[in-house]
């Protein structure tokens, strides 16, 4: 039977009242959003005239602990991640960045699941067996899950969430505490997955969108992670609100790109072939157009140039190729690294085959850069297409190794300040070589210059700053 309501029995909140044991305050700011049908404007995490001083904090406010935080806020609550990325082969830094921070993750005490594309047609449900890309996952001890084909296309939307939806009702069961999208360009099977299983997602932003429009797949429990300011502002642009942007740059392990002691660099120099004095200067990744290796071919028919004119005389002190600094010095020999890709491997024949014999060594590509770093002098980062981060930066300075790089993108915010005279527009062909011939001068005769370069990555760009505003941004938007 109902119970009669009575005069002093238990009345209907009013619409639009206070809620019981809500402040004012609170109750006010929650009427004034629905009155205005939309929320209130946030203060951008992210603004583009921040001072430069601003760009080199290694952890944006959002995801910085705040010094008055009480105990027991959720900072030591181990969680249930599933890491999503493409393929788990390291061709690149994402899938080095996978691999460290899913090791950062287990290492804290985090139980993960990694969801990729398998190399090999796998069942649904299946774990995948032993393989070598899959080899440095298992040795962690996660679990292993594969995925089928993320893209979204609009001509196949109903196929594509269909398809996305089986890997939702697969994610669901397993109910992890937050999914964390490793690969921002499968946004859209991210969302679909994220409402499915009923969990939160976090969206990684290493490079540059790839809609015009995010705002409608930036709803709901959805969270942007970007490797950078200048990636942050590149999302904000396309539709992601701003107050859903969290800022955690890269960082990398010291003892993982340690410096060179003199029998390093010597064994690194025979075991590429290069001369003991030469003047190295080191590209690695991949040999591409977009990457500025082109206009790095183009650059050093000028760097050979001016490395004629202005071979010194005199006698001085004694840099880091151990000859003297003003000593007579072989010319320079540019190191290229990497893979070259179908379609593009021609032009970069040929522009290779143009320049003098011998000036140009090309190495394939390597999972262990440890060994290019100790035989370089100097790294050149080129990339004409703005890097969303600019993991090659950070890596050769960790080890003492000076870097010029494009002064666009993640790479000219990282060398801000103090080191942006290492920053050139790469397109510019004759600015690229002089900023070369000058770095290249200022890195042999300037030995204190490798240990600067290690003390910033020290500072600004290491593992811990990198691993505690991941973990924060996880745990601040994980299922409660």
């Amino acid at each position: 039977m109902a119970r009669a309501r009575t005069p002093g029995g238990p009345r209907r909140r009013a619409r639009g009242a206070p809620r019981r044991g809500v402040p004012p305050r609170a109750a006010g700011r929650r009427l004034e959003r629905r009155a205005g049908g939309r929320r209130p404007r946030v203060p951008a995490l992210v603004r583009p005239a921040a001072p430069r001083s601003a760009r080199r904090l290694p952890v944006s406010a959002a995801a910085r602990p705040s010094r008055s935080a009480p105990t027991g806020d959720g900072t030591d609550r181990r969680l249930r991640v599933a890491v999503v990325t493409g393929g788990l082969a390291l061709t690149g830094g994402v899938e080095r960045c996978v691999l460290e921070d899913t090791r950062e993750l287990v290492a804290a005490g985090h139980t993960v699941s990694v969801w990729h594309r398998p190399s090999r047609p796998v069942a649904d449900d299946a774990t995948e067996t032993t393989d070598a890309p899959e080899a440095p996952f298992r040795a962690l001890g996660v679990t292993l899950r594969s995925i089928g084909d993320q893209r979204f296309g609009v001509r196949s939307a109903l196929r594509d969430v269909a398809r996305f939806a089986r890997d939702g009702l697969r994610l669901r069961s397993e109910r992890p505490d937050v999914v964390w999208l490793n690969r921002p360009e499968h946004l859209p099977w991210g969302r679909v997955v994220s409402v499915l299983a009923g969990v939160p997602l976090v969206v990684h932003l290493h490079h540059a969108p790839n809609y015009r429009r995010v705002a409608p797949l930036a709803r709901g429990r959805t969270h942007f992670a970007a490797v950078s300011r200048t990636m942050a502002r590149a999302w904000a642009d396309v539709g992601v609100p701003t107050d859903r942007i969290s800022v955690v740059p890269n960082g990398v392990d010291a003892a993982a790109f340690p410096a060179a002691s003199a029998a390093d660099r010597l064994r690194a120099r025979e075991t590429f072939g290069i001369a003991p004095d030469a003047r190295a200067v080191l590209y690695y990744g991949r040999l591409t157009r977009a990457k500025g290796v082109l206009a790095l071919l183009e650059a050093w028919r000028h760097v050979l140039d001016a490395a004629d004119v202005r071979q010194p005389v005199a006698s001085g002190p004694v840099g880091r190729s151990g000859g003297s600094q003003h000593d007579q010095r072989e010319r320079p020999l540019l190191v290229l690294a990497g893979a070259m890709l179908p379609g593009e491997d021609a032009a970069v024949r040929r522009a290779v085959a143009a320049l003098p014999s011998g000036s140009v060594l090309v190495l394939p590509e390597r999972d262990d850069v440890v060994p290019l770093l100790h035989a370089a002098d100097l790294v050149v980062a080129p990339s004409i297409e703005p890097e969303g981060f600019g993991r090659t930066v950070v890596e050769a300075m960790s080890a003492g190794v000076p870097v010029v790089a494009a002064a666009t993108g993640g790479t000219g915010e990282i060398l801000a300040d103090g080191w942006a005279r290492f920053t050139v527009d790469p397109e510019d062909t004759d600015a690229l070589a002089r900023v070369v011939v000058d770095a290249l001068d200022e890195a042999l005769d300037s030995p204190a210059l490798g240990e600067r370069a290690r003390a910033f990555v020290r500072d600004h760009h290491g593992r811990h700053q990198h691993v505690t505003a991941l973990l924060r941004t996880l745990r601040e938007h994980a299922r409660r």
